[in-house]
C-alpha cells in the first residue's frame, strides 16, 4: 500500500482518477479519455489557461517569412514576458516543432490550420506533461504493461481517441486562452443507466440495496 501511495503521489486532482482507472485495467479508453479531458480543462481553468496562446499563433504564421531564428527568438520573448508560465513554455515547444515540420516541408502539399494544430497539439502535450509522463514508470512499476514498447501502444490507442475530444476543448480554449469558464466537451463514456446497473447486479448474484421509496414508514 505504501508503494502505491508513492506512485500517486505526483498526480494532481483529476489525473489520479485517470491514471487508477489505467492502472486497475477495468476501464474502457473512453473512460480513461473522459477523466483525461476533464482534468486538462480543469487545469486550465485554474492556471490561468495558456497566456500569450494568440501571440505565439501569430509567431507560427510568420515564421516562414520571417526565418526560424527569428521565430525562436520571439517565442522565447513571448515565455520570458510571462514569467516562465508553463502552459505558455510548453505551447512554445509545439510551436517550436510546427516551425522545424514547416521548414522541412513535412506538410507539402496541405494548407494546415496553424493556429488550430498549435492548439490541440499544446493540449496534448500538456496531457504528456501533466498524466503520462507521470503515468509510465508507474505502470510498469506495477505490471500494469510488460514493457516500454507495450506502454507507448497503449499510449497511442489513448491519444487516437482523445485527440478529437481535444480538439473540441482546443477549440473552446482559442476563445478563452485565459482557461476562465473552460468546461470539458460532452462525455465519450455513456453512463450506465438505472435499468443497467440492476441487470450487472442481478448478473453477477448481488443483493440489491433497498431503496428509500421500498422501506416501511
Amino acid at each position: 500500500m505504501v508503494e502505491r501511495d508513492r506512485f500517486e503521489k505526483p498526480f494532481g486532482p483529476g489525473w489520479l482518477a485517470a491514471y487508477r482507472y489505467a492502472r486497475d485495467g477495468n476501464a474502457t479508453t473512453e473512460e480513461i479519455c473522459d477523466k483525461l479531458v476533464t482534468a486538462l480543462s480543469r487545469v486550465l481553468r485554474r492556471n490561468g489557461g495558456v497566456p500569450s496562446l494568440g501571440e505565439i499563433a501569430g509567431i507560427l504564421a510568420e515564421a516562414r517569412e520571417v526565418g526560424v531564428m527569428a521565430a525562436f527568438d520571439a517565442l522565447d520573448s513571448v515565455v520570458q514576458v510571462e514569467d516562465g508560465h508553463m502552459h505558455t513554455a510548453v505551447a512554445a515547444d509545439v510551436a517550436r516543432s510546427l516551425i522545424v515540420q514547416l521548414e522541412t516541408a513535412e506538410w507539402s502539399g496541405e494548407n494546415p490550420n496553424l493556429g488550430d494544430r498549435l492548439t490541440e497539439d499544446t493540449c496534448l502535450a500538456l496531457v504528456e506533461r501533466y498524466y503520462f509522463a507521470k503515468a509510465r514508470q508507474p505502470l510498469l512499476s506495477e505490471q500494469r504493461f510488460a514493457n516500454y514498447d507495450e506502454a507507448a501502444i497503449w499510449q497511442g490507442s489513448v491519444e487516437d481517441v482523445l485527440r478529437p475530444q481535444l480538439a473540441k476543448l482546443a477549440k473552446k480554449l482559442r476563445t478563452r486562452t485565459d482557461g476562465k469558464g473552460l468546461r470539458a466537451p460532452l462525455r465519450l463514456a455513456k453512463k450506465a443507466s438505472t435499468s443497467d446497473l440492476l441487470n450487472e447486479n442481478l448478473l453477477a448474484g448481488r443483493p440489491l440495496k433497498p431503496s428509500s421509496a421500498g422501506r416501511s414508514l
